[in-house]
C-alpha cells in the first residue's frame, strides 16, 4: 500500500526537467455534478477550485444530465459535459457513445493532462476515465465515497443493484489506478471489493466563507415554527439511505405523543428526490419541506438549526455535517462512513446507534430537553472543523498524491 500523502508537503511540479515550472493540468471526472444536489458533486466542485487556487489547471468531465451546454468555463474551471442517458430520476447517467461523444473526448485527449482523479467506482464514466488515463499513460487516483453498499431501498431490487455495482467494479479494476478514499471507514470498505486504499483525501470545508454566505432568510417566520421550538434540519437528497422519512417518522411520532412541558419539535427538510412522497403522506404540520436549497440559504437554514439530523444508512464523509459544524450546529448522527471522524464522541454531537425513527425519535427527545447540551456539542464541533478540515489541506495531500502515482 502506498504511503498517504504528507498532509503538509508542497505541491509537486508536473514533471521534472524542462517541464519542472509548467502548471500541472489535472482531469477531474465525476459522473454527478452541478446541477445535480450531493456530496460527491460539491466535493468535485470544491477540490477543483482548491487546486486552480494551487495553481493548478483543472477541468472537470462530468455526465450532461440537464442537457446543459456541453463545454463551459466557470470560476476559472473548464467543465465538459458528455452525453448520457440519465437513470434512475438522474443518479445513475450511462455515457453515450455518439458523434458527439467522441468530440468531447478528443477534446479531452489534447489538453495532454498530467493528472486525473476519478470520484467514485460504479459509474460507467469512471471506467472510461481510468481507460481514458491508461492510454495517456497517466496513473489516477480513484476516491471512493461510500462506505456501504448502494440501496433503493427494496429488498427485491437491493441484490440487483449490489451485483451491477460489483460488476462495475470489476470493470474499474481493469485499468491500473491507485485508490484512495473520502474517509477511513470509505478506505475499509474498498477492502469488500479486494481493492487496497493508498489512504484519504478528506471531504472538507472552508468554514468561516460557508458561514460568511448566510442569506437573510428566516425559515421560523417564513414556515410559522414557534420561538420555542427545537428546529432540527436535514439537507441531502431524499433516498433511502440518507434517513430522511426516519426523521419524519420521529418528528410525527412526538407531535402525536409530547411529553409534558416538553418543547415542540420541528424538522426542515431541504432537498429533493424519490422518497419526497413518502414524507408528504406521513401529513405532520411539524415536518416542512423546503426543496432543494442554494448555498446561501443552506447556510442559513443550518445557522438558526438547534441541530442537524443525519441518520445515513451509508456515507463517505458527509459535506452537510461539515457544513452545520462550520455554522456552529450540533448533529445527530449514524457512526457511518466518515462522521466519527469529526463527531467522535458525544461532547461533538450526537450518535445514534441506528437510522430507525424510534432511535432518531430518542435523541431528538433528549436534545428538546437539554439545550445548554447542544450549544456545548456546537462549540466543540465548530472549533474542530475549523481547525482539522479545510479545502487547501486536501487538495495539497491530492496534488502530492498524483504526484507519487506518476513517479514525480
Amino acid at each position: 500500500m502506498a504511503t498517504p500523502p504528507d498532509e503538509g508537503a508542497r505541491p509537486p511540479p508536473a514533471s521534472a526537467g524542462e517541464g519542472a515550472s509548467r502548471t500541472p493540468r489535472i482531469c477531474l471526472f465525476s459522473a454527478l455534478y452541478k446541477p445535480s444536489m450531493g456530496g460527491v458533486e460539491t466535493y468535485t466542485e470544491n477540490l477543483a477550485r482548491a487546486l486552480r487556487e494551487l495553481g493548478a489547471q483543472v477541468t472537470i468531465a462530468t455526465c450532461n444530465t440537464h442537457a446543459m451546454a456541453p463545454e463551459e468555463r466557470t470560476g476559472g474551471v473548464e467543465v465538459v459535459r458528455l452525453p448520457c442517458t440519465p437513470l434512475l430520476g438522474g443518479r445513475f447517467p450511462l455515457v453515450k457513445h455518439d458523434a458527439e461523444s467522441k468530440r468531447l473526448w478528443e477534446r479531452l485527449e489534447q489538453e495532454h493532462f498530467d493528472y486525473v482523479i476519478a470520484n467514485t467506482r460504479f459509474y460507467t464514466l469512471t471506467e472510461r476515465a481510468l481507460a481514458f488515463a491508461e492510454q495517456a499513460d497517466v496513473m489516477p487516483l480513484l476516491i471512493e465515497h461510500g462506505s456501504a453498499h448502494l440501496t433503493m431501498g427494496s429488498p427485491l431490487a437491493d441484490p440487483a443493484v449490489q451485483a451491477v455495482e460489483h460488476a462495475l467494479t470489476r470493470r474499474d479494476m481493469r485499468h491500473p489506478f491507485r485508490a484512495y478514499a473520502v474517509s477511513k471507514k470509505a478506505s475499509a470498505w474498498l477492502s469488500h471489493f479486494g481493492i487496497e486504499s493508498a489512504g484519504e483525501l478528506p471531504n472538507s470545508i472552508d468554514a468561516d466563507d460557508f458561514l460568511a454566505q448566510a442569506s437573510e432568510r428566516d425559515f421560523k417566520r417564513e414556515l410559522g415554527i414557534p420561538d420555542d421550538a427545537l428546529l432540527v434540519s436535514f439537507a441531502g437528497r431524499l433516498v433511502p439511505e440518507k434517513g430522511a422519512v426516519e426523521l419524519a417518522q420521529a418528528v410525527a411520532a412526538i407531535a402525536e405523543r409530547p411529553d409534558a412541558g416538553e418543547r415542540p419539535v420541528h424538522a426542515v427538510i431541504a432537498g429533493a428526490g424519490p422518497k419526497q412522497g413518502d414524507i408528504e403522506r406521513i401529513g405532520c404540520a411539524q415536518v416542512h419541506l423546503a426543496g432543494r436549497l442554494e448555498r446561501q440559504d443552506l447556510a442559513a437554514l443550518l445557522t438558526q438549526s438547534d441541530a442537524m439530523a443525519l441518520p445515513s444508512r451509508s456515507e463517505g464523509f458527509a459535506t452537510t455535517l461539515l457544513e452545520a459544524a462550520a455554522c456552529t450546529t450540533p448533529s445527530i448522527v449514524t457512526p457511518v462512513g466518515g462522521t466519527d471522524e469529526l463527531v467522535s464522541d458525544e461532547r461533538f454531537g450526537t450518535i445514534i446507534p441506528d437510522m430507525s425513527a424510534n432511535s432518531v425519535e430518542v435523541a431528538l427527545r433528549e436534545a428538546a430537553r437539554n439545550p445548554r447540551r447542544l450549544i456545548d456539542q456546537g462549540k466543540n464541533v465548530a472549533d474542530r472543523v475549523r481547525s482539522e478540515f479545510s479545502w487547501k489541506r486536501t487538495a495539497t495531500r491530492a496534488l502530492v498524491a498524483c504526484a507519487e502515482a506518476n513517479g514525480k
